[in-house]
């Protein structure tokens, strides 16, 4: 799917509670004080899932199938910049395949410090009439679906949610692919195996998701 050419066409840990009956004693013997459970301790942090996030309160930062925010895959050049205010947008070009074409950066206002811009893919209408939006690229957490996925959630949550497909290498990247919603989870290859072709059941479900492609 992240072939230029192809265009055309988020658990809480389970605590045991051990119930004991009490221990016979003599009737004048009062029994002592039960001694106060020990706590269990917290799982580690990159083993414990974390609960995902609810769906962004600002639309503009909502996921949808070929929405981003009000952005839309397939609108019009123009009407994506009559969207954008100047000052959050610049510009350029990239190369795919050996075949260069525009894009825009987008910063969008409240944008955390480091944070890439989004790139706003652009193709030439089948019909030669001017460029059209083909991809969105962001690393953005503000970004989130309507259950809550985003930058930071994890494959096994985009996977529950969404299902995914396949699991692919493409611009030097490991990346799941939920076709349903039009998605590609780029995927943190730390100590991943990428000797190998890996499937969906090679990723664990921990595997923290690092930006995310909506295609159409």
């Amino acid at each position: 799917m992240l072939r230029l050419s192809s265009l055309l066409p988020a658990a809480a840990l389970a605590l045991l509670l051990a119930a004991c009956g009490p221990t016979e004693r003599p009737a004048e013997a009062p029994a002592p004080p039960a001694p106060a459970p020990a706590a269990t301790p917290a799982p580690p942090a990159d083993t414990a899932a974390a609960a995902p996030r609810s769906a962004p309160a600002d639309t503009s930062l909502l996921l949808r199938p070929g929405y981003v925010g009000p952005l839309r895959l397939n609108m019009k050049e123009a009407d994506l910049l009559a969207l954008l205010p100047p000052s959050t947008r610049r510009a350029s070009t990239r190369s795919l395949e050996g075949i260069d074409y525009p894009v825009y950066e987008y910063r969008p206002e409240g944008q955390p410090a480091g944070t890439p811009p989004l790139l706003l893919e652009m193709v030439t209408a089948i019909d030669g009439n001017g460029n059209r939006l083909w991809r969105a690229q962001l690393q953005d957490a503000r970004y989130r679906t309507a259950e809550g996925i985003g930058v930071g959630s994890t494959f096994g949550e985009a996977r529950r949610a969404y299902g995914v497909q396949t699991i692919e290498r493409a611009e030097g990247r490991l990346v799941a692919v939920s076709e349903r919603v039009g998605m590609t989870w780029v995927l943190d290859k730390t100590g991943l195996p990428l000797d190998r072709l890996l499937r969906k059941d090679d990723i664990p479900p921990a595997t923290r998701i690092t930006g995310i492609i909506l295609y159409q």
